[in-house]
């Protein structure tokens, strides 16, 4: 018998969901996943500068446009997302 039949065929329950539908995240968890989505975009922040200034001191072709135009949209998207958990998180805690 191999060991990955061993292992899959070795009584295996079934994984159950950790949280049920009807669950909402508490402020805790909220401010903490908004500190998280905060500090990842103000860590793309600085190679979205970076890369800017390259571009604009005529990198030309070595610089892609398209990388620098999806990393900005990264950058609004995540901040946008972390100050909206953090919103989030003040209208429940009231």
């Amino acid at each position: 018998m191999s060991v990955e039949h061993r292992l899959l065929g070795a009584g295996v329950q079934p994984v159950r969901r950790a949280r049920s539908a009807g669950f909402s995240l508490g402020p805790v968890e909220l401010i903490t996943g908004g500190m998280v989505l905060t500090a990842a975009g103000l860590a793309m922040v600085g190679p979205l500068i970076a890369a800017a200034l390259i571009r604009h001191n005529g990198a030309g072709v070595a610089a892609a446009t398209t990388p620098l135009i999806l990393l900005a949209i990264a950058v609004v998207a995540v901040l946008s997302v972390g100050v909206a958990m953090f919103v989030a998180a003040y209208r429940r805690s009231r």
